[in-house]
């Protein structure tokens, strides 16, 4: 999904970045898995791991107050949807990145 949002940035809030992909969850049948994961409470705590994995890999960068996808981070992305994912979810991830983006404005 990083691959396909426009934004170079976004907010490390924990609580909106939760409720955004608690309504990805539910919108899109590849984040499915991630509602059944969190439940129906709170996302935020599943979604900083998920966040911090991607830091420790070197897909996404963070600082105080924000991640950050700079052009290394975002063609690594890239290349990993394109490898990783089949056309069905490649479009889950592209619709989900719309969403995350109106949510986050």
């Amino acid at each position: 999904m990083l691959a396909s949002i426009q934004r170079d940035t976004f907010t490390d809030d924990r609580q909106r970045l939760g409720e955004a992909f608690k309504g990805l969850a539910h919108q899109a049948p590849l984040f499915a898995p991630f509602a059944a994961l969190a439940g129906e409470a709170d996302f935020s705590g599943v979604l900083e791991g998920a966040l911090q994995t991607l830091v420790g890999d070197g897909h996404l960068e963070h600082e105080p107050g924000l991640y950050s996808l700079p052009a290394p981070c975002r063609a690594r992305c890239i290349t990993s949807k394109r490898t990783l994912f089949n056309a069905g979810h490649i479009q889950d991830l592209e619709k989900g990145a719309r969403i995350l983006e109106a949510e986050l404005g």
